[in-house]
């Protein structure tokens, strides 16, 4: 009987002292979620943007772009335009939505009104996955149709490492 106890208390002392280290050749724990490559807040901008580098990858790779835009002072006509570009496999690819933009705001849809869009056929944000080659860059413009107009806009973007 002591015997068979003896066995339990050591048994259960050594399982006690192996659960809580790690040898030290343990792999390290993986993060939570895609690596954050590129962000950006550009706030109450009342002008184009000219081609920006968003970020040029060091390893061609898939790659997430989640952007918003919105209207943040009314105007009386313009449109504001994100233009979205890069290099995959087959060469120079951009965002082709609604007349090669990605995303489009109307500047009389804004404050007061809670418009961030100018109707269900466009919305004020988008995710896109995207393959990017090393090297070349990632960019952006925002340009505006119309005549300026007073009206101002603000844009939110991530870049996300998907591989």
């Amino acid at each position: 009987m002591y015997k068979t106890l003896g066995i339990a208390v050591v048994l259960l002392a050594a399982f006690a002292f192996m659960s809580g280290s790690r040898s030290a050749d343990a792999s390290p724990t993986t993060p939570i979620g895609p690596a954050i490559v590129a962000h950006g807040k550009l706030t109450n901008q009342t002008a184009p943007i000219n081609t920006t580098t968003i970020f040029t990858p060091t390893h061609t790779g898939l790659f997430r772009l989640s952007i918003y835009m919105t209207c943040t002072k009314t105007g009386n006509s313009s449109n504001w335009f994100y233009n979205f570009n890069w290099s995959d496999d087959a060469g120079a690819e951009n965002a082709n939505v609604n007349g090669g933009s990605l995303i489009y705001i109307h500047s009389n849809y804004g404050p007061p009104s809670a418009y961030a869009f100018n109707d269900a056929t466009y919305w004020p944000g988008s995710a896109v996955p995207f393959e990017a080659i090393a090297g070349v860059p990632v960019t952006y413009t925002v340009t505006q149709s119309g005549a300026p107009d007073g009206s101002a806009y603000s844009l939110y973007y991530v870049v996300e490492r998907l591989e």
